[in-house]
């Protein structure tokens, strides 16, 4: 294939939101209500919006494996205990998603300038409003910018020492094997970012950042062992403590 491939980018090199509230499929939509009336209640009028995001907002989810992801937007700092509580609650009575992730951004933060590349790149190419006043309106249309790869990493480093201290510690047993493919994922993602202005593109599937890095590291050991450990039934922590030592020589 030809380089760069401009995946996920349109004719004029912006970034494409593959997410719409449009194509979240039927069977999400009654867990989306309820959890969006567990905001208004634990929130009332501090909730601002709320947003979906990855698959169930790409409309590619598969019900009993994929997490429902928002963006909540509220307009003071909030307290989220008890929305935990109700959230593990409603996962009982909903088995065709595994878990709620709730991103919270307070207003005033998110529409600060500082913030563009951030989260307005966020708010404006990677999410959907799904309740409230949406506000990829009040940002441009962007195109890839290290300042955006930057942002989206700048919680990779931290991810990773805190894996390499559990390890060393002789605790990431309690890690499931779904949180050490959760960690991996996050490291396929993390080095796609290395590449994607180079690539004038944006990934936005595992699948297909994996896809760009091969054609970018052709035959490396360490790509194929990353995309091997997403498919692995059981990730052991001696394999997985490698495999961080030679990602964080590369990448970090």
């Amino acid at each position: 294939m030809q380089l760069p491939t401009r995946l996920g980018t349109d004719e004029d090199g912006h970034i494409i939101n593959q997410t719409n509230r449009m194509r979240i499929q039927v069977m999400y939509r009654s867990v989306i209500e309820e959890v969006i009336g567990l905001l208004k209640k634990q929130f009332g009028e501090v909730l601002h919006s709320v947003y979906v995001y990855d698959s169930i907002g790409r409309g590619t989810a598969v019900a009993g494996k994929s997490d429902l992801d928002l963006t909540v937007i509220v307009r003071e700092t909030v307290q989220i205990d008890a929305l935990r509580e109700e959230t593990e609650d409603l996962l009982e009575r909903h088995p065709e998603i595994i878990k709620v992730d709730y991103d919270i951004g307070i207003l005033d933060t998110v529409l600060s300038p500082e913030n563009l590349y951030e989260w307005g790149f966020w708010m404006r190419h990677a999410c959907s409003c799904i309740d409230g006043f949406d506000l990829s309106h009040q940002f441009p249309n962007m195109k890839p910018d290290v300042r955006i790869s930057r942002a989206l990493n700048r919680d990779l480093s931290v991810q990773l020492r805190m894996a390499h201290e559990k390890l060393e510690a002789g605790e990431m047993t309690q890690m499931t094997q779904m949180e050490k493919r959760s960690l991996v994922k996050r490291m396929i993602r993390g080095a796609y970012l290395h590449v994607n202005v180079k690539d004038q593109s944006f990934a936005s599937t595992i699948e297909d950042s994996l896809f760009i890095l091969r054609l970018y590291f052709p035959e490396d050991k360490l790509i194929e062992d990353l995309a091997l450990a997403i498919d692995r039934m059981e990730l052991s922590d001696d394999w997985l403590h490698e495999l961080l030592h030679r990602y964080e020589l590369m990448f970090i």
